[in-house]
């Protein structure tokens, strides 16, 4: 076929072909006589690949990436590149979502008032500055590498020694011993790592999803758990559209976020949650009204949540709570939406 021709058929502009062949993503031959180009059949196939690729929104260099990837038939490295790709979209759509929430309410205020306040903009200022929270976790305790032995360890990986390994798999039986999951609820585990929870949680005869920022955590939860769909992401940001799940668990992540990002990973699920629906969170926590000062105590690189923030806040968003202690430092929060 001639530039015209395939251009044609595919609906995508000769200029847009040029531009592919200029990057190296597409390589035509071209006649000894007059240099004309020629697609074959495959360079269809090539052209189709990459401008779907466009379509969803990824730059010419990831598209060379990825097209590097399949050529060498790496369908683990394809599978994680598309769901980074995924992930980072994911990410755009969630501040965006709360961006355009918080202008509506702006503009409410403006309707009512006829004016711009000024502490209405500063405070429209001041919550959009939070939401690039969404984008800002960052993994320092390198989950890829501790995946390989976190199931051998996981209460020594999971919060070091501040819980015995007797008392981390009492935590995961409280926690599906609160949720209750019924047959046919859909759950979410948040941070689910090699899907130690969630297993639990599907021997109940629930139908679990799981979402981890760590692609060789996901790998060997897959390995365990063929059968539970996973998407690579993080609590600030959930792969999932509104209103989906019965109930979402995370056990021993949050201590893994600061104090804003603990809020805005509370957001995340209440936005996933279907009505009336149901919260379980455990690790390393303490009490305001008890010793606050004795969490400086704990190891550099955890945030222990503080129980009585948590709580307060699911109480503003019209959850009933209750927690139960473990030790001195792992607690288990639960919480219900009363509508």
């Amino acid at each position: 076929m001639k530039i015209n021709e395939l251009a044609q058929r595919l609906d995508v502009t000769p200029r847009a072909m040029r531009l592919y062949e200029q990057k190296g993503l597409l390589k035509p031959e071209r006649s000894t006589d007059n240099g004309y180009r020629s697609y074959s059949e495959q360079d269809g196939w090539r052209l189709q690949t990459i401008a779907s690729l466009r379509e969803i929104g990824l730059s010419i260099p990831q598209i060379q990436s990825l097209l590097e990837k399949m050529e060498r038939g790496d369908s683990a490295e394809v599978h994680h590149y598309l769901e980074l790709q995924r992930m980072a979209m994911v990410t755009k759509w969630v501040e965006l979502k709360h961006t355009i929430t918080h202008i509506d309410e702006l503009i409410s205020r403006f309707e009512a008032k006829h004016e711009l306040q000024l502490e209405d903009l500063y405070q429209l200022a001041k919550r959009l500055k939070l939401l690039r929270q969404h984008s800002s976790w960052k993994d320092k305790w390198d989950f890829d590498h501790l995946a390989i032995d976190y199931d051998q360890s996981s209460a020594q990986m999971a919060v070091g020694t501040y819980s015995s390994t007797q008392e981390y798999d009492k935590t995961l039986s409280f926690m599906v011993q609160w949720i209750a999951p019924q047959n046919g609820e859909f759950g979410l585990d948040v941070g689910t790592g090699t899907g130690n929870l969630a297993s639990k949680l599907l021997s109940e005869g629930c139908v679990m999803s799981g979402i981890d920022q760590s692609n060789e955590m996901l790998a060997r939860c897959r390995a365990k758990l063929p059968d539970m769909p996973t998407k690579l992401g993080n609590a600030l940001s959930i792969p999932y559209m509104d209103n989906k799940f019965h109930f979402v668990a995370s056990a021993f992540t949050f201590h893994h976020l600061n104090d804003q990002q603990q809020l805005l990973a509370l957001e995340e699920m209440n936005r996933v949650l279907k009505p009336n629906g149901r919260i379980c969170l455990s690790g390393l926590m303490f009490n305001q009204s008890g010793s606050p000062t004795h969490a400086l105590t704990l190891q550099s690189d955890k945030h222990p949540s503080d129980r009585s923030k948590l709580t307060a806040w699911l109480h503003n968003q019209h959850f009933i709570t209750v927690h139960h202690q473990i030790n001195e430092w792992i607690h288990v929060i639960y919480a219900v939406r009363k509508n």
